[in-house]
């Protein structure tokens, strides 16, 4: 049973004539807009009874339901609070302001090339110009107003329309695409501005949308927007209005505009939402299954709608479809049919910065009492050089393995490629060809000892410039860095002497003592990430000064610098932000000035929203083709939520699963795998 929303119920009712003839299933489809389909997935009476799969047109409202962490996961608000709901993705629309073929509407508007979104604004707002004006509206957009508030004639909009007054229709108040095009168009919604139901024919509108279409064939002087599948199913009477999208191209809804992005503003999604119950999940997550399959695509495709693209089928199968199974409906036997395949021993080595992750995965999938224990995975660090030599069998690196581990992409010495992903190696084994996946996100972390005088010298200042961090490990002289794009004004109590490097020289308040430099050794991908953003002449032979009184020490093992920070004070170091989470009782990550000027410190908010910068890098893993049939199963765990809570665990940032990033990192897989 579900609820349904107009614009969803194209897609809902072609899947369920389909699906329940080939599986001898009933399934029952209502209307009653968004806001039903979110309050009877959550059993709240006022919405009418309780159903399994409530379609939507939009998002969900914060007072519907508060979302988990996943960001898919909805708890009900309303209702029955301890129903929780699955939102599914299943179709981009491109929601279409439509008026009747041929009539003075449409040739008015042909004669423009189109709409702005201020014209569509304008047409239905309740706004006075004055109002629009306050909130952002151009007046342009009117080129030949009447100046009365009271009217809104085609002809206001260009001397060559007609002096007609325009009608508007569309979506009613309970309609996800009323609430859609609402936030779309009438820009100050949130402070009151409404569709303006005082026109002399008011605001025609309903739940159905074959309720608009009969008024715009009926009112040739009106204009009206629902879903795309509407507007395809009555074409011969009705012309789609080319809308002004933010590169300034006027753009009409098609298929084709609405999947590459260039029908903006007026492009979304549409959704289905699963209640979360294991006897109703048994039903619906079949059904589900074969709306994402070729079949389930083309039925889209069939009413109107764009399908989600194979990578996006995929992250709904992986990242929400098989948790849910796992969580909830199968048996142990299920799990390892899906998860595990048959057992397999799986060999990796490279960077200690992505170790954690692939230790936690292995103990997870295949340790004791895990989820796969037939499996054996054998991990082994060395720094993103023995990665990248020992998945090529490189015998100078060590022996061989089926997934070299790199926080750093491949040097042009290492491996050549023409898509950016798949590497074929030059060193060792050169038939070898590789796939480059990335694993999650990183922001290498700047450390010193908790409470230490670099911390309370560092605290002081707020945090350090990125031109503060490159003085305190370059070996070049203070001309050099001017040379060489450098601010003299990072060093504003310089002691003008090239052989010392004293705290007290980036602030008065800071103790006269030498800074202690510690950090990757030259194998790591962490080295070739840190010399790259923070050395930035390093292409003409900067590098890390090794001349200091205490040297550079450098290791590929995190613990080694660690440990030196810990028994030093006054060093200062660098590392992933996994192994600081790991000791952030003993260290403290420094805050560095982004490219926005502000100064932040690394967390798993902004390593994610990009604000960390320069430090925020992609940490990988590398698979041998020749394996990728053996690794499959351990992969599919990987990238899946239950890979995530390991990725999250150990401090890194994993890539969505509805992330474009995720779909096409898991695409190289299925890529590797179909060929």
């Amino acid at each position: 049973s579900r609820g349904s929303h107009s614009t969803v119920f194209p897609v809902a009712n072609l899947w369920a004539e389909v699906y329940q003839t080939a599986c001898d299933t009933t399934l029952t489809i209502e209307g009653g807009g968004s806001g039903a389909g979110a309050g009877r997935v959550c059993d709240n009476s006022e919405k009418g009874t309780a159903v399994m799969i409530g379609d939507m047109s939009r998002g969900w409202k914060a007072s519907e339901a508060s979302v988990e962490p996943n960001g898919w996961v909805y708890n009900c608000l309303k209702g029955d609070t301890s129903r929780s709901a699955g939102q599914f993705p299943i179709a981009a629309d491109g929601l279409s302001v439509v008026v009747k073929k041929g009539g003075a509407a449409d040739v008015c508007i042909e004669g423009l090339g189109g709409l702005t979104t201020d014209q569509v604004r304008w047409i239905y707002s309740d706004y006075t110009a004055a109002e629009l004006v306050a909130t952002g509206w151009d007046s342009m957009a009117l080129p030949n107003s009447d100046n009365n508030d009271a009217t809104h004639l085609w002809s206001e909009l260009d001397a060559s329309c007609p002096s007609a007054e325009i009608k508007i229709a569309g979506a009613d108040s309970e309609s996800g695409t009323y609430e859609f095009f609402m936030d779309a168009m009438l820009t100050d919604a949130d402070n009151g501005e409404i569709f303006d139901s005082n026109r002399p024919d008011g605001y025609t509108n309903s739940a159905e949308d074959e309720v608009v279409v009969n008024y715009l064939e009926s009112n040739a002087d009106s204009i009206g927007y629902f879903g795309y599948a509407y507007y395809k199913a009555n074409q011969d009477k009705l012309s789609a209005v080319a809308i002004k999208n933010d590169a300034g191209n006027y753009v009409a809804p098609s298929p084709t505009s609405v999947a590459d992005g260039t029908y903006n503003p007026l492009g979304r999604f549409i959704y289905m939402n699963l209640n979360i119950d294991p006897t109703d999940l048994a039903m619906t997550l079949p059904f589900l299954e074969f709306g994402f399959s070729d079949v389930g695509d083309a039925l889209v495709e069939q009413v109107g709608y764009v399908p989600l693209t194979a990578g996006g089928d995929a992250s709904m199968e992986i990242q929400r479809i098989a948790y849910l199974y796992h969580s909830h409906v199968w048996t142990p036997a299920q799990k390892d049919a899906y998860w595990c395949g048959s057992d397999q021993t799986i060999t990796v080595a490279g960077s200690s910065t992505v170790f954690p992750v692939m230790n936690g995965w292995a103990d997870a999938y295949s340790g004791t009492n895990s989820l796969c224990p037939g499996y054996t995975l054998t991990i082994e660090g060395g720094g993103s050089g023995a990665g990248a030599g020992r998945v090529c069998d490189n015998s100078e690196k060590g022996t061989k393995v089926m997934i070299g581990d790199m926080s750093r992409g491949w040097k042009s010495t290492e491996a050549s490629t023409d898509d950016g992903y798949t590497y074929n190696c030059l060193v060792g084994d050169t038939s070898i060809t590789v796939t480059q996946l990335a694993v999650g996100l990183d922001g290498l972390s700047v450390v010193v000892k908790k409470g230490g005088a670099a911390d309370v010298c560092v605290s002081g200042m707020g945090g350090l410039t990125t031109d503060q961090v490159r003085w305190i490990y370059s070996d070049y002289t203070a001309a050099e860095l001017v040379a060489t794009g450098w601010d003299a004004n990072s060093l504003p109590n310089s002691d003008g002497n090239d052989a010392t490097h004293l705290w007290s020289e980036l602030d008065p308040s800071c103790p006269s003592s030498e800074i202690k430099i510690a950090g990757a050794d030259s194998e790591s991908g962490t080295y070739e990430f840190f010399m790259g953003a923070m050395l930035t002449d390093s292409d003409n032979g900067e590098t890390f000064d090794l001349n200091r009184p205490d040297g550079y020490t450098n290791s590929a093992e995190d613990e080694v610098i660690v440990n030196y920070l810990e028994s030093n004070g006054d060093a200062v170091g660098y590392f992933g932000y996994a192994y600081y989470v790991a000791e952030q009782d003993a260290l403290s990550a420094l805050a560095i000035q982004n490219d926005a000027g502000n100064f932040v410190a690394p967390s798993a908010e902004t390593i994610a929203d990009g604000s960390y910068n320069p430090l925020t890098r992609a940490i990988y893993i590398n698979v041998n083709n020749e394996y990728m049939d053996e690794v499959y199963h351990y992969l599919r765990y990987a990238f899946s939520p239950l890979g995530d809570e390991i990725v999250n665990g150990v401090g890194y940032v994993p890539l969505s699963g509805s992330s474009a990033a995720w779909q096409d990192t898991w695409m190289r897989v299925e890529n590797v795998m179909n060929s």
